[in-house]
């Protein structure tokens, strides 16, 4: 990937913060993957979340919504600084 690219995704990433400890999601390793396609002008990351098994109905609602406040933040971010390209965030 081009080191400019790079840095700008890196950059972004830093303002992506998890929404209980506000630390940046790629300080919590909460990133897995960021494949960027410059012909298909596609941005596509892979966050480390996963809804653990045998979860609690209550515990699984919280960790649903704080995944969607994490893949919100993180498209917006993104689509903030790559307005011309398609975002996706899994």
């Amino acid at each position: 990937m081009d080191p400019e690219m790079q840095k700008k995704i890196d950059e972004t990433f830093v303002q992506v913060k998890e929404p209980q400890s506000d630390v940046p999601i790629v300080d919590l390793g909460l990133v897995e993957k960021v494949t960027y396609s410059a012909k298909e002008k596609i941005l596509l990351i892979h966050l480390a979340i996963g809804t653990p098994r045998w979860q609690c109905p209550a515990c699984s609602a919280i960790n649903g919504v704080v995944k969607e406040g994490i893949v919100r933040r993180a498209k917006e971010a993104f689509e903030k600084a790559f307005p011309e390209l398609s975002i996706i965030v899994e």
